[in-house]
């Protein structure tokens, strides 16, 4: 931390809105074409591996295609899943006590598989 006081839950909501405003666009100009696939496996230029994936936008990806690409490093994709997971520990360890506020924010996560199988609203029965 920089200042002297911690941040405030706003400071903190307002930083995370503009991350997620900023990927938000690069997404959704990235999606030109839909899903993406790999074409085949990559190839060795100058020491490096060039991989070449379908876009459905033509044979060339579009500055926004690289830009979330870039965006979505391994690194950076598994500090995510690790806070996440340290988040669902924290629920974890709340069990029955956990407060709604928490739940919800579970509930949302869980909302991107909302077309998975196990997915909890696709898998509760009423009784």
């Amino acid at each position: 931390m920089t200042g002297e006081t911690p941040a405030a839950a706003a400071d903190w909501i307002a930083f995370l809105r503009r991350l997620i405003d900023d990927e938000r666009h690069i997404a959704q100009a990235a999606m030109d074409g839909g899903w993406w696939e790999p074409t085949g496996p990559g190839i060795a230029v100058d020491g490096r591996i060039m991989a070449q994936v379908s876009t459905g936008s033509g044979l060339q990806a579009g500055h926004e295609v690289v830009l979330h690409m870039a965006g979505n490093q391994p690194v950076r994709v598994l500090d995510e899943l690790d806070a996440k997971e340290r988040l669902l520990d924290l629920c974890e360890h709340q069990g029955e006590r956990l407060e709604p506020a928490l739940l919800a924010v579970l509930v949302q996560f869980a909302a991107s598989f909302h077309d998975h199988p196990d997915h909890p609203e696709n898998t509760w029965e009423e009784t």
